[in-house]
C-alpha cells in the first residue's frame, strides 16, 4: 500500500474516533443523538472513500463494488432524509458524502466509457 493509502486509512481512523466521541460520548440531549443506521452509513461511505483514493477498488470485481457503492449512495440520501429535523449534521454530512461519491461514480464512468 503506497503512501496515500496509508495517509487515506489514517485520515479514516481520526474520522471514525471524531465521529464516535461526538455522537455517543456526547448526549447532553437525546434528541439530538444519531442512530446506529445513521453513523454506519457515514463510516460506509468515509470506507469507499477511501477505497477509491487508495486504488483499491481495481482489485475487487467491477459488478460487486457498482452494486455496494450504489447501494451506499442510495442508503446515504435515504438516511440523510429521514428524520432530518432531528440530527442535521449527520443528515447533512450522508447527504454531502453521497453526492461526492455520485459524482466520482459518474465521473469514472465517463471517463472510462471514453
Amino acid at each position: 500500500m503506497g503512501l496515500i493509502g496509508l495517509v487515506m486509512v489514517f485520515l479514516l481512523a481520526i474520522a471514525v474516533g471524531f465521529i464516535t466521541i461526538g455522537s455517543f460520548l456526547y448526549r447532553r440531549n437525546e434528541q439530538r443523538k444519531p442512530s446506529l443506521i445513521r453513523v454506519l452509513t457515514l463510516l460506509f461511505q468515509l470506507l469507499l472513500f477511501v477505497l477509491f483514493f487508495s486504488d483499491t477498488t481495481s482489485h475487487f470485481n467491477e459488478t460487486f463494488l457498482d452494486i455496494l457503492w450504489w447501494v451506499v449512495i442510495v442508503g446515504g440520501f435515504i438516511v440523510g432524509a429521514m428524520k432530518f429535523k432531528y440530527n442535521v449534521i449527520i443528515s447533512l454530512t450522508n447527504i454531502f458524502l453521497s453526492g461526492l461519491l455520485t459524482a466520482l461514480m459518474l465521473l469514472l464512468m465517463f471517463i472510462t466509457s471514453m
